[in-house]
């Protein structure tokens, strides 16, 4: 398996890892949503309390990878090098927070959803049939 293969292979694998935790954490969120609404949470103040968490996690991954430093042993143009890539993935991840935070709207379109699906799972209301007219007679005489 050439070295190009394998690169390809382990970022298809973090993709399907990647794509996981999204799904993960959308299902997560619904749940958050449904269970603030539940307890007479407004949608605003469940959006502003899913937005902080979710904020709150990205501002832990900056930390995490402001922390981290080059290989212990490395020439100084790679440790220069590395903290360029650390200053650069840490402006990202604050951008992220910031615009994470600031997000609105998705505890409603959970509410919004949640009403569409419980109203597609209910059986439609039965109609009583109509009663076929008597022989020789026309409907609506």
């Amino acid at each position: 398996m050439s070295t190009e293969q394998h690169d390809a292979d382990a970022y298809g694998q973090e993709l399907a890892r990647i794509s996981q935790h999204q799904h993960q954490a959308t299902a997560a969120r619904f749940t958050v949503f449904q269970a603030l609404a539940a307890v007479g949470v407004p949608p605003e103040q469940a959006d502003g309390i899913v937005s902080q968490l979710e904020a709150g996690a990205v501002a832990g991954a900056h930390t995490w990878i402001s922390k981290s430093s080059a290989p212990h042993g490395s020439d100084q143009r790679y440790e220069d090098g590395w903290f360029e890539g650390v200053r650069a993935v840490s402006s990202n991840l604050l951008r992220i927070a910031d615009t994470t935070a600031a997000q609105r709207g998705r505890a409603t379109s959970s509410a919004l959803l949640l009403a569409h699906l419980r109203q597609s799972a209910s059986p439609a209301p039965k109609t009583p049939a109509q009663a076929p007219a008597p022989a020789g007679e026309e409907v609506g005489r």
